[in-house]
């Protein structure tokens, strides 16, 4: 018996509640205009990996679906994994999931991909990764067009799963719609990362090598799986576009609401601006309401927002879905905007003597540290959102001008002051310390980009009709 078959079998040895029985019948309005995403904004996949599990252990299941599936391990399963995510779990909950059951053993691992759930512009892949030789197996999970097209972004959370549970990989599609074909590969490794203590560094050593040290190690790859995905064609018609086209002000700034993408896995908010703007958006705080007082928020956990090319502008933004909801009146409600000031995109910072032009609102130098490989530069800044710490430069400018990335970065609730030893805790003031390296390499001065210069909280939010 193949994986549909088993589903189909176990589907039907339950009773299934109300709530189970919709089927998405909906197809795409498509419209002509232009796509111009092609930045991804979000939560880097190594970052997601230690929260993404922790995450799942603490949210409960959706009562429902939690009845319906309580007697089949597989799909209760499914449910457990996704129930970080309200899309997903209203996904799964009306039955939109694509079992898929394709597995392949060898050099003893077996590898399995279970389930989809996908629309037009994007795809849930759960698969899971099984040995009795190796106890912890990691895979670098990416995917192959047709055509190698690209257009798309990809990202996991599933670092750390153990053996035998579900994996999970996201595929954002930009311009370009899910395909009704594709190539999902597995680059299977063991996970020895371990601190064996057998060496002791100084606090100086451990900084030049956290900062400074390249961190490209490639694992050792124990075997490589590769599976020919089809997806049902009704999932990659599924989407509703909303031409909204309404012109706002906020903050002395006007701003337009395009449109609305409402897909099944998530609703995507685009956004335009007018040309004499004095700031750059970058980034929004918002909910939607619909005519019941249901709410939906932003997507806190993967691809959050996406740029344009022309310019530094944050213009599309993901939240949950208000699919399933069947909502007749959706309501956008902004509650704070970050903007990047156009005469503030570059920031002159002094190595030596540690003077500096103007910072980015609420933000401080706390601190530079000079080590051999070069300097630390330590910013105390404060939270735009409770227990939330996010990046405040984007990059800087090298003496000759050109655009360089900070190789990595740091942030923490504590930092000690590298001249007096004493530590610092903002944890409890609303703040937090962000350190970025700068390579010996760098000159006197530097010109530090920041993501966003100020922050505008709206006690009264800004409300937009949607539809």
């Amino acid at each position: 018996m193949n994986r549909n078959e088993e589903y189909a079998a176990l589907r039907a040895s339950i009773a299934e509640p109300p709530q189970l029985e919709y089927t998405v019948t909906r197809a795409l309005q498509r419209n002509g205009k232009a796509r111009r995403r092609v930045r991804l904004f979000g939560v880097p996949a190594g970052s997601l990996a230690a929260c993404f599990l922790g995450f799942m252990l603490l949210v409960n299941l959706f009562p429902p679906f939690a009845r319906a599936c309580g007697g089949v391990p597989v799909l209760r399963e499914l449910a457990r994994a996704v129930s970080w995510s309200p899309s997903l779990s209203a996904a799964v909950e009306h039955d939109y999931v694509q079992p898929v059951g394709q597995e392949e053993s060898k050099d003893g691992i077996t590898a399995r991909v279970e389930y989809l759930i996908v629309d037009q512009k994007q795809l849930e892949i759960f698969y899971s990764l099984d040995s009795d030789r190796y106890e912890e197996l990691e895979a670098d999970a990416s995917i192959k067009l047709p055509d190698n097209k690209g257009g798309y972004g990809s990202s996991s959370g599933s670092y750390g799963t153990p053996n035998g549970e579900l994996r999970q990989m996201t595929v954002n599609f930009m311009e370009l719609d899910v395909p009704e074909r594709l190539t999902l590969l597995l680059d299977v490794y063991q996970n020895t990362y371990k601190n064996d203590g057998t060496e002791t560094k100084t606090d100086e050593e451990s900084m030049d090598e956290t900062y400074f040290a390249p961190h490209d190690r490639e694992p050792d790859i124990l075997t490589t799986f590769t599976f020919d995905l089809s997806i049902a064609p009704r999932f990659t018609a599924q989407g509703d576009i909303v031409e909204v086209e309404r012109i706002f002000q906020i903050d002395d700034q006007t701003l337009i609401l395009e449109r609305a993408e409402i897909y099944p896995t998530h609703l995507r908010l685009d956004f335009g601006y007018a040309p004499e703007n004095t700031a750059w958006l970058k980034g929004l705080e918002f909910y939607v309401e619909n005519e019941q007082g249901e709410r939906f928020d932003p997507v806190r956990n993967g691809l959050t927002a996406s740029g344009e090319e022309a310019s530094p502008s944050t213009v599309t933004y993901w939240m949950d879905s208000t699919y399933f909801s069947h909502s007749k009146e959706l309501t956008l409600y902004i509650t704070q905007v970050r903007w990047l000031d156009k005469d503030r995109e570059r920031i002159w910072l002094n190595l030596a003597t540690g003077e500096h032009g103007l910072l980015p609102d609420g933000a401080e130098l706390a601190g530079i540290q000079r080590l051999d490989s070069g300097n630390l530069l330590t910013f105390r800044t404060r939270q735009y959102r409770e227990n939330n710490m996010y990046s405040l430069w984007n990059g800087y400018l090298d003496e000759n001008g050109e655009e360089q990335s900070f190789s990595s970065s740091g942030s923490s609730y504590t930092y000690q002051d590298p001249a007096t030893g004493e530590y610092l805790d903002g944890s409890t003031s609303g703040v937090f310390y962000e350190t970025v390296p700068l390579p010996a390499a760098v000159g006197p001065e530097v010109w530090l980009k920041p993501v966003f210069t100020r922050v505008a909280d709206l006690p009264i939010p800004v409300k937009v009709p949607i539809r």
